[in-house]
């Protein structure tokens, strides 16, 4: 397996075996990158720019094997965004409870909730960076086991030939 090609070209199909090892591959880099992000310096930030180009190298390839577009991957980062926001929510007072209080202090007043929250953003980081961490995980498991469910084109398509170890289909006469 050539991981230039899986990760960094959005060309071409790759089979849900592959797309697993890539995306461990990616979203361990990832969170390696997000606790240096945290706990180290925000210059570390940096990296999640072409983080995000591989993650949608990824995911195109493997819609592209499934025989779809791989602009189809905008509507994964609709999910992703939707997904995070209730799971960290769901998880913040559970793994985030100093951060928690924080928000429950403002209450309804979000004008200062937002110019607290930027006086204080790396303390605010530490804080739900547990939960920060768990929602992402659990969000790429969700929609990685999506991706990786999607059923493979056995035959060629626009993208290219069928992944290896798909099976031709004969053809009917």
């Amino acid at each position: 397996m050539d991981m230039r090609y899986v990760l960094l070209s959005s060309k071409g199909r790759i089979g849900s075996r592959t797309f697993l090892r890539g995306l461990s591959v990616i979203t361990a880099a990832f969170i390696l990158v997000q606790i240096a992000n945290t706990f180290i310096s925000p210059m570390f930030g940096i990296l999640f720019y072409p983080m995000v180009y591989v993650y949608v190298c990824l995911f195109s390839k493997r819609l592209h094997d499934a025989g779809h577009s791989g602009w189809f991957y905008l509507l994964f980062l609709i999910g992703y965004a939707v997904v995070t926001s209730i799971v960290s929510a769901l998880l913040m007072p559970v793994l985030s409870p100093e951060a928690f209080a924080l928000y429950a202090e403002f209450g309804n007043d979000l004008a200062a909730a937002m110019e607290a929250l930027t006086e204080n953003i790396q303390e605010f980081e530490r804080l739900t960076a547990l939960t920060s961490l768990a929602s992402f995980l659990l969000t790429t498991a969700l929609l990685g086991f999506i991706a990786a469910r999607l059923p493979t084109d056995t035959g060629p398509n626009k993208y290219g030939p069928p992944t290896s170890g798909t099976p031709m289909t004969p053809p009917t006469s």
